[in-house]
């Protein structure tokens, strides 16, 4: 099973994203070069691997550059570009996205249940009336830090998995 890597490491970075919040470099940085040698001499060509790490690339470092994703979460992404190719990974961004939004709503109102979705939405009404920024306080929902490496890695598993067996497949 040639996916077997990508699948080891996609569950190690997500036992540690929700253990400790962070997936390490040591994880994600050798598997990027890693797959573009696989794919270089073994599997579909250097520009296979690289369509994929770029298309990851461009796509996702705006948001780690607004703070929306962290640093660790794009690495994994560039190791699952790099891995699986454009079309692939498109499809694995999309149910990571798909299975992300669920899960982090699931993970928020675990930790900070009802009163901290309340106490997040009341701040954004009064920021879009006032038109004034007001920071998350302690307890609210919109101050957490949500590991979102798992969701990527179950969107990268399902759709390699889809497309393995030809079940469903979103990008042709």
């Amino acid at each position: 099973m040639e996916q077997l890597p990508l699948f080891v490491m996609l569950s190690v970075a997500s036992w540690l994203d929700l253990t400790s919040h962070k997936i390490p470099n040591w994880l994600t940085l050798p598997f990027i070069p890693l797959a573009l040698i696989y794919h270089g001499f073994l599997g579909d060509g250097l520009a296979f691997s690289l369509s994929g790490l770029v298309y990851a690339f461009i796509l996702l470092f705006p948001l780690f550059f607004f703070r929306l994703l962290a640093g660790g979460d794009v690495k994994l992404a560039l190791g699952i570009g790099a891995f699986l190719g454009w079309t692939l990974f498109l499809e694995s961004l999309l149910y990571g996205l798909m299975i992300g939004l669920p899960l982090v709503l699931v993970y928020a109102f675990h930790k900070v249940g009802w009163d901290g979705f309340k106490q997040s939405f009341m701040r954004y009404g009064y920021i879009l009336g006032s038109k004034k920024y007001l920071a998350p306080v302690e307890g609210e929902m919109a101050g957490l830090k949500v590991p979102y490496g798992p969701a990527l890695a179950l969107g990268a598993m399902l759709a390699v998995v889809l497309n393995k067996y030809q079940i469903f497949t979103l990008v042709s």
